[in-house]
Parts: structure tokens; sequence; C-alpha cells
């Protein structure tokens, strides 16, 4: 049998002050060999979320509130690391005396998945490492300004949400996914520029629901 993965193996929400020089954050969480997601937010004052992922690498960020393209990320995560990340001195994240926020995922089956693909302009499934049927999926254009597309399992897949807007998920929009639910290996998304235009890269961030395969015993769900 493999090890057992706890909660705070894959996952941590961890606030920190910022200090103004490069400072690393300890986490326990194993970026630089599983791959993850870190998101930042300071909570007294106005910056920006900032979305840094292993599978774009240091150099790149992205916005959950905008639609803009993935953009340099620099002065902002300077690494991932085996226990955490590090920080460069940008006000984003790190700006002395100011509070921040910083929560973390990392890549685990049953847990969540990071997945990059490039466009066809045709509907396409793509393939995942989750390994149990995704409960939510945020997908964001990265060659371009497009908004975030968000499938949810309690919206189904013909009614696709805005994460950067305040729409309700609505089945008169375009149903990005293709109405097609996601499978345990894949997810299917329809020819709409915002999912799967031609050439264009994506990355689409996928969340678990209720895969029972952690703890001691490897029957609990830690995520749903």
């Amino acid at each position: 049998a493999s090890d057992p993965v706890y909660s705070d193996d894959v996952f941590s929400c961890l606030g920190y002050e910022g200090t103004g020089s490069a400072q690393t954050i300890t986490n326990g969480v194993d970026l630089s060999g599983e791959g993850g997601l870190v998101w930042i937010k300071r909570y007294d004052g106005s910056q920006d979320n900032v979305l840094q992922n292993t599978a774009s690498g240091t150099s790149k960020m992205l916005r959950s509130h905008g639609s803009g393209q993935e953009s340099s990320g620099s002065g902002r995560v300077s690494s991932f690391n085996s226990n955490g990340f590090t920080l460069g001195t940008d006000a984003d994240v790190n700006a002395n005396n100011q509070d921040y926020v910083s929560w973390c995922f990392r890549e685990c089956p049953g847990f969540f998945d990071i997945v990059t693909y490039t466009g066809t302009g045709s509907a396409q499934n793509v393939s995942h490492s989750l390994g149990s049927e995704p409960g939510a999926i945020f997908i964001k254009k990265t060659s371009g300004s497009e908004n975030w597309a968000v499938y949810h399992r309690s919206a189904g897949n013909a009614s696709p949400g805005k994460l950067n807007g305040t729409n309700a998920f609505n089945t008169s929009a375009n149903g990005h996914f293709n109405s097609t639910t996601p499978t345990s290996s894949a997810f299917t998304v329809n020819t709409d520029a915002t999912v799967n235009e031609n050439g264009a890269t994506y990355v689409a961030y996928l969340f678990a629901h209720d895969d029972q395969s952690f703890g001691a015993d490897q029957d609990e769900a830690i995520i749903k």
C-alpha cells in the first residue's frame, strides 16, 4: 500500500506578514517535488489576487478576478520548495508590515490537479490525473484575454460559471463543457474561445469531490 496522505500534506491556508525583502514561507507542502498552486491575497489592502503554479513556473502569474492573459510573475513567488515557497519583494505578495493569506494546493490524486492544454477549435476531451470525477474545474486562457470558466458539480455540465464575475451559473450561457460531465480521467470543452480557441493555450485547475483515499486507513475524504 502507498503511504497515507493527510490534508496538511496537500493543502495549507497560512497567513503571514510581508517584510519587503525576499522571504521563505514554510507550510509543509511539497511543491517542488509534487507540483501545485499558490494563491495569495493581501487582506489589509487592495493588492490583486495572485495565482502561480508549478506547470507555468515562477515567471508567470494569473489574477482570479481578471480576464487578462498569463503575465510576468517576477517579484512574486520566486521558487516552489519542498516545504512551501519563496517570495520576492513585490507589494502584491510581500510589502513590508502588510498582512497576507496564502492558499496552497498540492497536486495529488483525489484532491487537486493542474492541466495545461492547447485549444483545437473543435470539441475535445482533455486528459487529467485527478483519478476521480472532479467536483469543480477552473479554466483560464493563458495566451490571451478571456474570462475564467467554472464547472461545478452542483450546477451541472450545461451551466458554466465565471470566476471573475458576479453572474449566476447560467444555462443560457455558452456550455463551455459541451454538456458533458467530467470523468475520472478527462473533461470535455466545446468550441468557445473561453476554453478551446484553436492554437490558444489554457490552464485548468481541477478539484476533487469526496474521494475517500486519505488518512491513516486511506478511507477518509478531505475535500468536498
